[in-house]
């Protein structure tokens, strides 16, 4: 080998034997020129549209380069191959009409909690007795009874509890509690003037582990249901700039739902699972309950962990809503029964769906100590912990709600990184979906802030340094296409913590699941991820004239659709096309969707009548021919009591009560 032989193999430009390669092949005008081409050709390819930014690598793939996540992705939050999904402005011009500012809740007519509680016991808070006109504290008697429980029979909903016959007085008026639920009441001058009820954390599990152990990481995922990524900057600046600045949170930007509302967007998540697939395996129908089923909580629980599950606002909760829950306790503990008795004896200041304070306290900040208590009873029994709470009174029904809980999460993480809780912990906060409905649903911004909520992954500063490629991973996926399909695998592989750090030696580019430790690849589609193309924010669209031929073949389509699918059920007025309201034609390539086939989808909002229902649907058109509406139908007003003949919680958004029409 020549010493230019050698300077071309120095250089890395020339791999394998370099023998016949001839001296003057190497002089240094070549060399230029190589070089040249050799490193600008890749990004004259990105300017040309060619190839995707962060597909290029640097040399060391251990770590991802803070230039290709701050790249300029012209407009995109997504920018790759196989999805582009448009970058939007929390306040632009289409949306900004309906952001505002809500009025702050009372709670019990302002009149302040008697008694409060710590991780032991409960104590009287002496401030609140002026507020009850108690004059003389000797004449406050107040005692406490246990509830727990019980396995809903037959067609009971999972809420039934049983209630202690003796009530317990509270000496000193204050009382160290071993009980999980308990309820107090207080009387004045022989009259009860107070009522109340707490949730504590007894011990249920001898698993403890020494706290260097770190193979057993802490699960702790937080839901705030119906608030889309673009929505989370907009009403909790102060929760997100904590996330991210302080906690380290990865922002997942494009996490895109599967399908409608909570229930079917979280069964992936929890399941693996579409509900038509737990239909075929555990769940047949929503008379039977769900202990057939396998979920995530199941899966850490039979590595060591204990299991919290819960939600406030339970009577329409993720398996209660038209549906019977559980028989059996689904975790060791389970705060939803809890949150649905609770509400019912002492919830207040109640706005459309939800009890937003139970007595003097708000529900969502009620709910967000209980998990406190659970993770610091945890880390005091270093006990290992998959913790999953979803809070549903901020933000279910209403866009603005949300800005009225920013401090409170905001000091809820706070706490929770201050007093070194969360060291050894997998943090996700996450919402299912966007705002279903509101006038915000009907611009092109609010069709596609519902299709992406908020998910931030916060992990272990351990596991960053231990296994920095899968690390490196999870930060180059914040900018693909995900969905919570990934979030189920990801969630997953924390079960064996160890593999993190193991090549695969295949990868399987039509997976519709991937572990966001791995690299989602960057060619994947709505349609290998298996969205279908109504709940897709890949496509690129353009509107459309509402009194166009195909729109309005398109409407009917759709309310044939949903006449079809309440065929047999006589209590539901047939529907009829009232008004189209606007149109959007998405566009897809063959390599898209199907090679060979001209397809075209075209969205429709219309609105039917009786009862002025407005809807969105996407239907497909291949080869001309409307051929079937992609995923489902979504409501985008309310549907109130118009349904209330209807069990099927699908069908509900669609059925219009005949006897409503009768008592006109």
């Amino acid at each position: 080998m020549n010493s230019n032989q050698k300077r071309c193999k120095g250089y890395g430009l020339l791999d394998g034997s370099v023998d016949n390669i001839s001296g003057n092949l190497c002089s240094n005008r070549f060399r230029v020129l190589l070089f040249l081409v050799v490193c600008l050709f890749p990004w004259s390819l990105y300017l040309l549209g060619y190839i995707e930014l962060d597909s290029i690598r640097t040399a060391d793939d251990m770590t991802l380069s803070k230039n290709l996540l701050n790249a300029d992705v012209k407009g995109f939050l997504i920018n790759t191959q196989g999805c582009k999904i448009p970058e939007m402005n929390p306040f632009d011009a289409s949306v900004k009409a309906f952001v505002s500012k809500p009025d702050m809740m009372v709670c019990n007519k302002n009149i302040p909690p008697l008694f409060d509680s710590n991780l032991t016991s409960i104590y009287l808070v002496e401030p609140a007795l002026k507020h009850y006109n108690i004059s003389n504290s000797t004449e406050l008697t107040c005692c406490y009874k246990s509830f727990w429980r019980e396995d809903p029979k037959g067609s009971d909903n999972d809420k039934q509890m049983k209630f202690s016959e003796n009530c317990t007085n509270i000496e000193d008026f204050s009382a160290y509690i071993i009980d999980e639920f308990i309820k107090v009441t207080c009387d004045y001058e022989t009259k009860q003037i107070y009522e109340d009820y707490f949730a504590f954390v007894p011990k249920k599990r001898n698993e403890s582990i020494d706290r260097s152990d770190r193979l057993k990481p802490n699960i702790l995922i937080v839901g705030l249901d119906a608030v889309s990524r673009v929505n989370f900057h907009r009403q909790m600046p102060r929760t997100l700039g904590y996330l991210v600045n302080k906690l380290g949170a990865v922002e997942m930007l494009g996490y895109n739902k599967v399908a409608d509302n909570t229930f079917v967007n979280l069964m992936p998540v929890l399941s693996g699972h579409f509900v038509d697939e737990l239909k075929q395996t555990c769940w047949p129908n929503d008379t039977v309950r769900f202990d057939d089923c396998s979920f995530l909580w199941n899966n850490f629980s039979d590595k060591g962990y204990a299991t919290t599950f819960g939600e406030d606002c339970a009577w329409m909760g993720i398996f209660n809503f038209v549906k019977r829950g559980f028989g059996k306790q689904p975790v060791d503990y389970y705060y939803s029964p809890y949150s649905w008795i609770t509400e019912n004896a002492i919830g207040n200041d109640k706005d459309f769906n939800c009890e937003l304070c139970l007595g003097g306290r708000k529900v969502y900040s009620t709910a967000l100590d209980y998990v406190s208590k659970v993770v610091q009873t945890m880390a005091i029994d270093s006990q290992p912990h998959f913790t999953f709470f979803w809070t549903v009174s901020l933000s279910h029904d209403y866009l603005n709600y949300p800005s009225l809980g920013d401090s409170t999460y905001y000091n809820f993480f706070k706490r929770l990184k201050d007093d070194g809780l969360i060291e050894n912990t997998v943090v996700v906060f996450m919402s299912d979906h966007g705002i279903r409905w509101g006038d915000i649903r009907q611009t092109y911004q609010g069709q596609l802030e519902e299709r992406l909520p908020f998910v931030y992954i916060v992990v272990p500063d351990w596991i960053r340094t231990e296994y920095p490629k899968s690390f490196a991973n999870l930060k180059r996926n914040s900018r693909r296409l995900t969905t919570p399909f990934d979030l189920h695998e990801t969630l997953k592989s924390f079960l064996h913590v160890e593999s993190l750090g193991k090549e695969k030696v295949t990868v399987d580019y039509s997976s519709r699941s991937y572990s966001l430790f791995d690299e989602v690849p960057a060619n994947r589609t709505c349609e290998s991820a298996e969205i279908s193309a109504h709940w897709c924010t890949c496509q690129q669209s353009v509107d459309v004239n509402v009194s166009d031929a195909s729109v309005i073949e398109a409407a009917q389509f759709a309310v044939g659709y949903m006449n079809d699918q309440l065929r047999g059920y006589a209590q539901c007025v047939k529907l009829t096309l009232d008004d189209i309201l606007n149109a959007r034609l998405l566009y897809h390539t063959e390599k898209e969707i199907e090679k060979g086939n001209d397809l075209k989808d075209y969205t429709v909002t219309i609105r039917t009548t009786p009862g002025e229902g407005v809807f969105e649907a996407t239907v497909r058109v291949k080869n001309n021919v409307f051929t079937a509406v992609t995923g489902t139908v979504s409501r985008l007003n309310l549907y109130g009591k118009q349904s209330s003949c209807m069990t099927d919680f699908h069908l509900k958004l669609y059925c219009y009560c005949d006897s409503l029409l009768k008592t006109f």
